[in-house]
């Protein structure tokens, strides 16, 4: 390893950066400001980090060269170390596939891992703007020492200004909004399957509070009732009710169009108090009872291009995502609800490029992988029309899979489903306390059982240390 010089001012800094490049001889922690960490610590950053990066066939011939970057917070528990971590190539000519596999890791405590969490979007850009700089041409060790150092100054100034509390556990909070009638509950109660409640709902009174647990997360659901007496209520207490919002579901009833206008003031009272309070979480807006009946008619499509580009006016500044649902289809409530807490997964590309990865090598055209209440962590397709395939599909192949299951008619972790050209792999395996399945959608092929179980292991264990960091 080369040995870098550090010029931080800050020798107690909380937070420590290693820049590492995929040289000749593998991972290599270039360099780490302030060089506290021994190097075998680095070289275990190094190679974790990167061995994390798309495989090489997405970069090979400099095809994608621009496309791979994107962020990820990774454990590192030997160490006792969380880190965010950017990955990108280094345009080099005389490298393989003409670029450098790279990473730059913010690494933190782990008792202090909130503060990444928390601050992602503002350190991000910190390393992105680094990163920039080191991607289109090749750098002395002098010049990448130089950048780092600067990196690491920049970082610990913002540290030394933001008063973030130390959190043990991150604790998320959810906001489900909308005018009363607006089909809030109706959908909760359908995502939790509780279908027999569905012709009892009443208006919500006030805040309906309930919690969920993802991979071992805990989720604080509220529910806001919509009727005007409980909106005001809301704004006067903001801070109470609107402050620390994780996420924010949105909901529309699309068939009263009278109270658009209406809805759409209640939005925008939101999303300014959201300004005011400098937090602008994922928002996923639910253009409700969307029923089968209705969904395709020309005069609706119109009216839905409307709304979205009001609401998306309104949220400016904000990741803002549509979706139509209705409860009497489930792949639409299933896939609002999942991408909404994918939006909070700081891990979501990495799950992604993991998928992307364990595909190719079994030349697949789609891979999904869920959790025990069929929530979509990540998936992966090779078009889009294969993508909602699966996504539709996937879940009805879990409860067939847990039928069968239950009465011995599978007792192994793998069920196979074969079409005229195409098979169905449907995996279940457990990483730590959470129990997963795997969907794989591929060609019909006689060796394909066997790819699956020569790369699976590896798969497994890519993705073991990022299920903890998932949320």
């Amino acid at each position: 390893m080369i040995e870098s010089k550090d010029i931080s001012n800050n020798k107690e800094s909380s937070t420590t950066i290693v820049l590492s490049v995929f040289e000749k001889e593998g991972p290599i922690p270039k360099v780490c400001v302030p060089n506290i960490i021994s190097e075998d610590k680095q070289m275990i950053i190094a190679m974790k980090s990167i061995s994390l990066l798309m495989g090489e066939q997405i970069y090979q011939g400099g095809t994608f060269f621009d496309s791979v970057k994107y962020f990820g917070i990774l454990p590192f528990p030997d160490l006792a170390l969380t880190g965010l971590t950017y990955f990108f190539l280094i345009k080099d000519e005389n490298a393989r596939g003409n670029a450098k596999a790279a990473t730059i890791s913010l690494l933190i405590e782990n008792k202090r891992s909130y503060f990444l969490y928390e601050n992602t979007k503002q350190l991000s850009l910190m390393l992105t703007e680094t990163a920039k700089l080191l991607a289109f041409e090749v750098v002395s060790q002098e010049k990448s020492d130089d950048l780092i150092n600067s990196l690491a100054q920049k970082v610990d100034k913002y540290v030394s200004e933001v008063n973030t509390p130390i959190e043990l556990i991150r604790k998320l909070k959810v906001l489900f909004v909308g005018l009363g009638n607006s089909g809030k509950t109706s959908y909760l109660r359908a995502i939790r399957q509780k279908f027999s409640e569905l012709t009892e709902i009443r208006p919500t009174k006030g805040v309906e509070r309930s919690e969920i647990t993802v991979l071992g997360h805990q989720l604080k659901e509220w529910d806001l009732g919509g009727q005007e007496r409980y909106r005001a209520s809301y704004f006067k207490n903001a801070d109470l009710y609107l402050y620390d919002t994780n996420l924010l579901f949105y909901f529309i009833d699309i068939r009263d169009d009278k109270r658009f206008e209406e809805s759409f003031e209640y939005f925008s009272k939101l999303i300014k108090v959201l300004r005011s309070f400098d937090q602008f979480p994922p928002i996923i807006i639910n253009f409700h009872k969307m029923d089968p009946d209705i969904s395709d008619t020309p005069e609706l499509r119109d009216q839905l291009e409307i709304l979205k580009k009001k609401f998306s006016e309104i949220s400016k500044g904000f990741t803002t995502l549509f979706f139509n649902t209705s409860i009497f289809e489930a792949y639409s409530l299933n896939k609002s609800f999942s991408e909404g807490i994918n939006a909070l997964s700081p891990n979501r590309e990495i799950f992604a490029a993991q998928l992307q990865w364990f595909s190719s090598k079994l030349n697949a055209q789609a891979m999904l992988l869920l959790n025990e209440s069929s929530l979509i962590l990540s998936d992966y397709a090779t078009d889009k029309k294969t993508e909602i395939v699966s996504e539709i599909s996937a879940p009805h192949f879990q409860n067939l899979f847990k039928t069968f299951t239950d009465f011995k008619l599978i007792t192994q972790d793998q069920a196979i489903w074969k079409m005229e050209d195409s098979m169905i792999l449907f995996n279940n395996f457990n990483i730590d306390d959470n129990s997963l399945y795997l969907l794989t959608l591929a060609r019909n092929e006689e060796n394909i059982t066997k790819k699956f179980e020569k790369n699976f292991p590896k798969f497994k264990e890519r993705i073991k240390d990022l299920i903890q960091t998932y949320l």
